[in-house]
């Protein structure tokens, strides 16, 4: 899957066996991890590694992905480290169905040319295990469910899906842990909690689980969380930034979380990672400190206490870009119109203080988690950031500054990033090695459409043709990763993001480079998208660069400060 992930899947019936070797592969690898594996996800009838290939250890000359493939073929041929799976547990779920709270089990009772009483009874007998833990957090994908009582998704899906909804998508089904747009048909609905951050695990069910409906005649709604305060009262704290006006989507940000997709979370974080720690360099901060991003238009800040900041990303005219200048106390910044690019990161000196969740600070706007208070930023919030003074800081004025590589230039920008072919390359053109195919795609041209967000990339242009053809209920959903390039029935290509599900059921044409990404971070709607198809070398030697370089401005700016 591209230049940081492998895809293990395995041949035969999908049936509780394959489950129990998809579990059994997984905790073999959990515990003989390689450094620099970050993530291990199992799904249906596959398990998916990511890794960082900067961190994996490599003999001279040898590129990361031929030590992790080195040490996946010891596992997958049984030479590895054996580690028991974890024992499954058995949950049983209190369904309220029908009704307001389920409004498709008429729709499932006609596929099924049976009573709604009939559906129920079914439901409620089978026995099901947790497939995986994917598309939101705590979402479990079900094995079990009846013959008889597969129903196709929505031809809409809906954009409203209450937290707790039971639903059936093809031959699975499922729950809902949050209120998310979704396409299966719901049946009923739950007061259980399958997510939440107060528990020590907080995905309430894990892949292996057993689980049994039960019905009850009223849903009762699991009592509500308590939630960060989303501003501080009074005047301007010092040590603090005030959203005088917030832009078009301002989050805290960090490079992202690691080690949770197993149980729905993905990385998050940044979309254009290179200049979010690029713009902390420039400060003396750690590039994992969290950084405001700023998208298409730029918030305003008043600061509390003076400080020094630093831009990165698309450009603010009238302030300096890419190195540190001061701010007094009480000062606006105005960086509400962006030119160069799509994104603007905004580092303070010593960051920005914001609760860790899940080991990282960004926030997750589709799980209403992470940076200040899970959610964008508004007008009158206010952000604690670091000490006003900063020992790290490289230095206020001189004739330097750190460029980002990637920025585009508007809706006329042409895009060019590289595509690894992924799993169902086959399917739309060929034999890759005949480079028909390469040749088709290099020629499409997409356009960047304005519905795309953090999750994923919406493009327009030439159809995929045959892509409605795949029946996504026939398909086991499998694992994916910011990058994957899928092709939904209507065949307009989906690239997704750092908000990306971890698991998804479209076909997968490919993989963005990772160093490509952000690139497209930098795009702006009505931007011209090219794929050129790359493979797994070119593109993992590309990446190493990009991390040797940014190792090098580390030196080059710590240098600079040990001179004053």
């Amino acid at each position: 899957m591209g230049d940081t992930a492998y895809l293990v899947t395995m041949d035969g019936k999908l049936d509780a066996a394959m489950l129990g070797r998809v579990r059994a592969l997984a905790s073999s690898l959990t515990g003989d991890r390689l450094a620099g594996v970050v993530e291990i996800v199992p799904s249906y009838a596959s398990v998916a590694v990511v890794y960082e290939p900067e961190r994996v250890p490599t003999a001279q000359g040898e590129l990361p992905w031929h030590a992790v493939a080195e040490w996946l073929e010891r596992h997958v041929s049984g030479k590895g480290k054996a580690t028991k799976p974890r024992a499954p547990r058995d949950h049983v779920v209190p369904v309220c169905y029908g009704g307001e709270h389920g409004p498709d089990l008429d729709v499932v009772a006609a596929a099924a040319k049976c009573p709604a009483e009939a559906v129920v009874k079914a439901h409620v007998a089978a026995s099901y295990v947790v497939a995986a833990i994917g598309f939101t957090p705590g979402f479990p994908y079900l094995f079990g469910l009846p013959t008889g009582l597969e129903t196709a998704r929505r031809a809409t899906p809906r954009l409203r899906v209450p937290a707790g909804s039971v639903g059936i998508g093809g031959t699975q089904t499922g729950i809902y842990p949050r209120e998310t747009p979704g396409g299966w048909q719901l049946i009923g609905r739950t007061g259980a909690d399958l997510f939440d951050l107060a528990r020590e695990q907080p995905a309430l069910l894990a892949a292996g689980d057993r689980v049994k409906f039960a019905v009850v005649e009223k849903f009762t709604p699991p009592p509500p969380k308590p939630r960060a305060r989303g501003s501080s009262p009074g005047g301007l704290a010092a040590g603090r930034i005030e959203i005088v006006k917030p832009g078009a989507l301002t989050t805290v940000q960090d490079l992202g979380r690691r080690g949770f997709a197993a149980w729905g979370v993905g990385a998050g974080g940044a979309l254009d990672a290179w200049a979010a720690a690029a713009v902390n360099l420039a400060l003396g901060n750690a590039c994992e400190a969290a950084v405001l991003e700023c998208t298409y238009v730029g918030p305003v800040l008043r600061f509390g206490a003076p400080t020094t900041i630093a831009l990165l990303g698309a450009e603010v005219a009238g302030l300096p870009m890419g190195r540190p200048f001061a701010v007094g106390a009480g000062e606006v910044i105005d960086c509400s119109v962006l030119a160069g690019g799509a994104r603007l990161y905004v580092a303070v000196a010593g960051g920005l203080r914001v609760p860790v969740v899940l080991g990282g600070a960004a926030t997750h706007v589709g799980a209403g988690f992470g940076g200040h208070a899970g959610r964008a930023l508004v007008a009158g919030d206010q952000i604690v950031y670091g000490a006003a003074e900063s020992s790290g800081v490289a230095g206020v004025g001189g004739n330097w500054r750190v460029v980002s590589p990637v920025l585009t230039s508007g809706r006329d920008a042409v895009v060019e990033v590289g595509l690894v072919p992924g799993l169902d390359w086959e399917r739309f053109f060929g034999d890759v090695a005949s480079g028909a195919g390469a040749r088709a795609l290099e020629g499409r041209r997409y356009q960047l459409s304005a519905k795309s967000d953090r999750m994923g990339l919406r493009l327009k242009g030439e159809v995929f043709a045959g892509a409605g053809e795949r029946v996504a209920e026939a398909q086991a959903s499998r694992p994916v990763v910011p990058g994957t390039v899928q092709i939904p029935p209507d065949g307009q290509p989906i690239v997704l993001m750092a908000e990306g599900q971890t698991i998804g059921g479209y076909p997968q044409l490919g993989q963005v480079a990772s160093i490509d990404l952000p690139k497209l971070a930098q795009a702006r709607p009505g931007a011209e998208i090219v794929f050129r198809v790359t493979d797994v070398s070119t593109a993992q030697q590309a990446r190493l660069r990009a991390a040797a370089d940014l190792a090098r401005l580390k030196v080059g700016l710590g240098m600079r400060r040990g001179n004053g």
